[in-house]
């Protein structure tokens, strides 16, 4: 058994960027083309031309359900000094007390730390999406480093943005300390709804509706804007999307 949830890791580890960017449908003929060596070089090819086209056809669902679900299983594993950690001491690992300006719950932290586009585009982007009706002069977005999703009662949150005290985030930062000496709703917080996916293995999908600005705190480096929201996907597996329907 133990070698098989290490075989699972190391596999999972192998193909979660190649499945990432098939999911984001970016065209890598590159990274296809390596990896069909285990299949039917038709069936690969067919694969790779609906991939291409962004053509959702049973032989996508398909590779996609089984990537998926082997990603899935992996995520309860993770090594500590070479040892395999039991899922008892991975969800533990997960758990954050956060800044002690509230006694809620943390049950997420998420990490937005900017990713690259693609193999063939410049440029980062973080993972962490808004929607919202007017443009900010500072999208929080775009600094915040960290998400802590605090629970309330099951349904609602209190959503902790952490934004470093560093160079290069001096604007918003003013900004922050504006709306702490006089309290009101600025374009900064003026957006409706946020989500996210979570960068591990298990790829799990998470949505809120904002419902209003909380408080703006200062804790160990870090400015945190707080929002209270409605969770609308309570970590929704990706590849659900994807499953097969008889």
């Amino acid at each position: 058994m133990e070698w098989l949830k290490k075989g699972a890791v190391t596999f999972s580890l192998a193909v979660g960027k190649l499945e990432k960017d098939l999911f984001a449908q970016n065209g890598s003929e590159d990274i296809l083309a390596q990896n069909v060596g285990i299949v039917n070089p038709y069936i690969a090819n067919q694969l790779m031309n609906d991939l291409k086209q962004g053509r959702l056809t049973q032989q996508v669902k398909e590779f996609r359900k089984k990537h998926y679900q082997i990603l899935k299983e992996s995520a309860k594993y993770k090594f500590k000094d070479g040892q395999l950690m039991s899922e008892q001491e991975v969800r533990q690992s997960r758990v954050s007390q956060g800044d002690p300006h509230d006694s809620y719950q943390v049950e997420v932290v998420f990490d937005n730390k900017s990713l690259g586009k693609s193999l063939f585009e410049e440029g980062e982007v973080r993972p962490m999406k808004i929607q919202r009706g007017v443009v900010p002069r500072h999208k929080i977005e775009n600094y915040t480093s960290t998400v802590h999703i605090r629970d309330i009662d099951g349904k609602n949150k209190l959503i902790d943005f952490y934004i470093p005290n560093k160079p290069g985030n001096e604007s918003i930062i003013r900004e922050i300390e504006m709306i702490r000496m006089n309290p009101k709703v600025t374009d900064l917080v003026n957006f409706t709804k946020m989500t996210f996916t979570t960068q591990d293995a298990e790829m799990l999908v998470f949505e809120y509706k904002m419902l209003a600005f909380d408080k703006c705190v200062e804790y160990n480096g870090n400015h945190i804007v707080k929002m209270f929201a409605e969770c609308t996907s309570d970590g929704r597996w990706i590849a659900e999307k994807y499953m097969i329907i008889d």
